[in-house]
């Protein structure tokens, strides 16, 4: 072979070799555009899966400057991709969350999960459930940030909250929560010997509103009654400071008419009495309530940690104690614990047994006291009140066992009981020639709102065929401001019949001149509490003084009750007071010698 073919054959290779150069080449170019044009794609792709994820994303780097921003993201916090850039990621919370959540360290944690407060463009504040990853990437590492808006989430927690942890009508704590702070101010109390007191409130006299006027008007009413305790505490702590500027409250509804309050850090009882004394105030106030005044009270019973009671349990059931204790007084007070209620209590309840029986058994007797008219002192009248001829106790009275059944509703049946038997009794001394008298009646407050007042006077009038002019009812000025309205209404229906109403205790309530205009009412009767020193205490005096004169220009004839001296005579026979009752003249007697001093006054010709 020549040195020109050998030389030809070199070329012929090298041009195969570059032709397979050149193709690899090709193939690899087409490999590589292929792998450009793939990853352009998922770029792509990722890019609109992240503007499509309902959470936001944020991408930023170790100086905390944003670089990228998602549509959630954008939306979330309002700002534009240019905007977000300019941002670092601490700016976007307020405050801010510790540096360690924002950059986590990936050789201690490289994913933090927290929850922060953001900010928007516009300054609106916002929850934010926050977790933030360590990435690397080529030439270092990106944080990148999933932020979640809980702000619904938050919402319905706190309603979960609220509805299991406040009352829904007065929005107060309820029972859980109340007995919650008061566990936890145990713990306090123990640590840090911090003495507390519990008070437990029950409203007077609501139950009777409520089943006159509904629940709807009863809901009204508790809520305004809400609102007078907050003032109330709120009022006495700026005033008083009540021991300290740590002092704290927890004021709760149990359910129906009953509230309870904590309050700690109480470094006096006269703290605890100026507190209880303005809640008393307070709700002694009439209420309006759908154009209705609506008059209340309230009964408040104090237990004080520790000395009456070291657990939750024993100090609410003292306070309730306490309460009742109050509701037996006369109600509208704030009575302390003593261990001795405990006992009483039980007392009670053996005499409320025993009172059941007593109706039953005709141990019960009404008694009458006389009314004289002044100057003549002619026997005009007579107050029936009921006696308890008790096998073991003897003769009670009824501030013994009237609390009793008034506690127990047995105050109804009691009531109606007094009433046949007083129609009863006017019917036998008319039988037997005696002349006619009123008798008056004490209508209890339960009996008057029980809807069936009118009825059964109608029914015990036309059974015994009593003179209603001769039958006159006692009402106090609680019972009829407790419900105005329908007050007026039951009184109009009685007199129709022709029954005397009086007033009893006038002066000690919250009845007014325009209320006097429109009762329909034939007597005043001035509280014995003004009676006793009218003769010495010049502010005795002038009640007194005033309300005969007011009775007087309405028409109305004055009743004195508790007159005791002569002096008192004296003094109210000078002022034009019309009837009058007491010691003085009598006591309360019984049937058989009240019929003697009728017959007696008769044959005096009094």
């Amino acid at each position: 072979m020549d040195k020109i073919e050998v030389l030809q054959r070199r070329a012929e290779r090298e041009r195969k070799a570059r032709k397979e150069a050149e193709r690899l080449l090709e193939e690899k170019s087409l490999q590589l555009y292929e792998a450009n044009c793939f990853l352009a794609a998922r770029e792509a792709k990722t890019r609109s899966i992240l503007e499509a994820i309902s959470n936001g994303i944020l991408t930023y780097g170790e100086n905390g400057r944003i670089q990228s921003a998602n549509r959630a993201a954008r939306t979330m916090f309002g700002y534009s991709p240019e905007a977000f850039a300019e941002q670092g990621i601490e700016a976007l919370f307020s405050p801010a969350p510790n540096r360690e959540a924002l950059f986590p360290n990936p050789e201690h944690e490289p994913q933090f999960i927290i929850c922060a407060q953001a900010i928007s463009l516009d300054g609106r504040l916002f929850p934010v459930e926050l977790k933030v990853s360590l990435v690397s990437v080529e030439g270092g590492s990106i944080y990148i940030a999933t932020l979640v808006d809980v702000s619904e989430r938050k919402r319905a927690q706190e309603q979960i909250e609220q509805l299991a942890y406040f009352d829904n009508l007065t929005h107060l704590p309820n029972r859980t929560l109340f007995e919650d702070r008061l566990r936890m101010a145990i713990e306090s109390a123990r640590r840090y010997e911090d003495p507390f007191c519990v008070m437990f409130l029950d409203l007077d006299r609501f139950k009777r509103i409520n089943d006159t006027l509904g629940h709807v008007v009863g809901d009204r009413l508790l809520k305004q009654v809400a609102g007078r305790l907050r003032h109330s505490i709120r009022e006495t702590d700026s005033v008083t400071r009540l021991a300290t500027s740590e002092f704290s409250s927890t004021l709760a509804r149990l359910g129906g008419d009953e509230f309870t309050l904590l309050l700690t850090r109480v470094r006096s009882n006269n703290d605890v009495a100026r507190l209880g004394q303005r809640i008393l105030e307070n709700l002694r106030r009439p209420f309006r309530v759908d154009g209705q005044e609506l008059a209340i009270s309230v009964s408040i019973g104090v237990a004080l940690y520790p000395n009456d009671g070291s657990d939750s349990i024993t100090l609410l059931r003292n306070a309730d104690t306490a309460m009742y204790q109050a509701k037996k007084q006369g109600r509208d007070k704030l009575i302390y614990y003593t261990s001795a209620m405990n006992a009483t209590a039980l007392m009670m309840l053996g005499l409320e047994a025993e009172l059941r029986r007593a109706l039953s058994l005709g141990q019960l007797e009404v008694f009458y006291q006389p009314k004289l008219a002044i100057p003549a002192r002619k026997l005009v009248g007579m107050e029936a009140l009921v006696r308890w001829r008790h096998p073991e106790r003897g003769l009670m009275l009824p501030g013994e066992f009237l609390p009793v059944a008034e506690e127990s509703g047995l105050i109804g049946p009691l009531s109606d009981w007094v009433l046949e038997q007083v129609c009863r009794q006017i019917q036998d001394w008319q039988a037997r020639g005696l002349d006619p008298v009123q008798v008056s009646v004490n209508v209890s407050n339960q009996q008057f709102h029980s809807g069936r007042l009118v009825e059964t006077v109608a029914r015990v009038l036309d059974e015994t065929g009593v003179d209603p002019q001769l039958l006159e009812l006692e009402l106090t000025e609680n019972i009829v401001m407790e419900d105005v309205h329908s007050a007026m209404e039951m009184m109009a229906q009685l007199k129709e019949m022709g029954v005397v109403l009086s007033l009893d205790d006038f002066g000690t309530g919250y009845s007014s001149m325009s209320h006097l205009k429109r009762f329909p009412l034939d007597k005043l009767k001035i509280d014995r509490s003004f009676v006793k020193d009218i003769a010495a205490d010049p502010d005795d005096e002038a009640i007194a003084r005033s309300i005969i004169a007011l009775a007087h220009s309405l028409n109305l004839r004055v009743v004195a009750e508790g007159v005791e001296k002569e002096e008192q005579l004296q003094w109210l026979e000078g002022k034009k007071c019309d009837e009058v009752q007491g010691y003085l003249f009598s006591r309360p007697v019984s049937a058989d010698l009240a019929e003697r001093q009728l017959t007696g006054h008769r044959e005096r010709g009094c």
